[in-house]
Parts: structure tokens; sequence; C-alpha cells
């Protein structure tokens, strides 16, 4: 995948929750495959073979901008003597490091989410099966075809954007749980955001 798909893959992920955010009524679909994954999905019904969960949330109002937290006024650097070369000032955006790598991943359904890893896990894909006389639903068991996602690196221009994304979707998951997925969800928010808080991304965002 280019930079370019990459960067309107990003656009495209904002834009679905925002459309989410402001209206009345959201669907919420929870989506279980047959390895026991978990994914949400806002709008769209799951896979075939996946369990899936249905649930309509109602929304007040759409969720605050993310406000960088103020950085403090650098200390002042004490007056060197007037024979000794004054101490060169720091630029704190300078100790900043770069945001960690991100991979945009498509599934075997065109489902496309951010990762840290390339390789993620492989899925299971549903296969028909057939019964007694050939006939599916007949005494026919479960199959499913290893597949693994098509991952492509997030370019560096696009990365900041990218985290953005993948922040704003780990805070809609964790806000809209049920009781028994909200804390560990929160967490993965949580870390998700002082990743990209400790680097450059929170700069440019200032």
């Amino acid at each position: 995948m280019s930079g370019h798909a990459t960067r309107a893959a990003a656009t495209a992920l904002l834009a679905a929750f925002a459309v989410g955010a402001a209206a009345a009524d959201t669907v919420i679909y929870r989506c279980t495959d047959a390895d026991g994954a978990v994914t949400f999905q806002n709008g769209t019904p799951c896979a075939a073979g996946q369990q899936q969960q249905r649930r309509v949330v109602e929304i007040a109002a759409p969720m605050p901008a993310y406000v960088a937290p103020t950085r403090p006024a650098p200390a002042t650097t004490p007056r060197a003597p007037r024979d000794a070369p004054a101490a060169p000032s720091v630029d704190p955006s300078a100790m900043l490091a770069p945001p960690p790598p991100l991979y945009a991943c498509r599934s075997y359904d065109g489902h496309i989410a951010w990762r840290e890893e390339a390789a993620p896990p492989a899925r299971c894909r549903p296969m028909q099966t057939v019964g007694i006389g050939g006939l599916p639903g007949m005494g026919a068991g479960q199959a499913c075809e290893r597949v693994e996602d098509t991952c492509e690196a997030v370019a560096a221009d696009a990365l900041c954007e990218a985290w953005d994304a993948r922040l704003r979707e780990a805070e809609f998951r964790w806000r809209y749980a049920d009781r028994a997925t909200a804390d560990a969800l929160r967490q993965a928010y949580e870390r998700l955001r002082a990743l990209r808080d400790g680097s450059t991304c929170a700069a440019d965002a200032t």
C-alpha cells in the first residue's frame, strides 16, 4: 500500500468515527471469529461465520477534541560571566522521539486496522462445509482457512495522522465497551496515548 493510500485509509477511519459521533444513535457490532478474536465495527454487520452482538448506543454529544497538555515554560538559565560563552538554548521538542512505526493491515474481508507489528497473527476465514447428501446444514461441521492480513508500513510523513486515527479508534472501543472488557480496553487506550504523547506527534499538535 502506497503512502498516499495509507493517508486515504487514515482519513477514512477518522471520517467514520466523526460521523458516528455526530449521529443520534450509533449501531455497534461486536464480532467474534472462530479463534475468539474480538473486533468492533461501527454500523457494519459482522462477516459470515462470526458471532455477532448488536448494540445501539445513544450519543448525547461528540467526544471532546483532544487537547495537548500545556508544556511548562523552560527554566531560566543563570546568566553566565561575561568572559564565558552563553549556554545554547534547547528546544524541548528536540528531546522527543519520532512516533513508533505503524502498519496498515487489510484483512481478508477488506477491513483495515492499524497495528504495531508487521506480521499480526493469522485469522481463521470460515469455509462452507456440507453434511449428509452434500447439503450444507445437515450434519455439517465447521471448518476455516488460516489467512494472514496484508500489512504495509505507514510512511513517515503520515505516521502522526495514523497514530491519531488509532488513538481515536481505541478510545471509541473503550467508551462503548461492555463492563467485562471496558477496563482492559481503557488500559490499552492509555498505553497508546502515552506512546503518542511522548513522540513528536504531540509537538506537532501544539
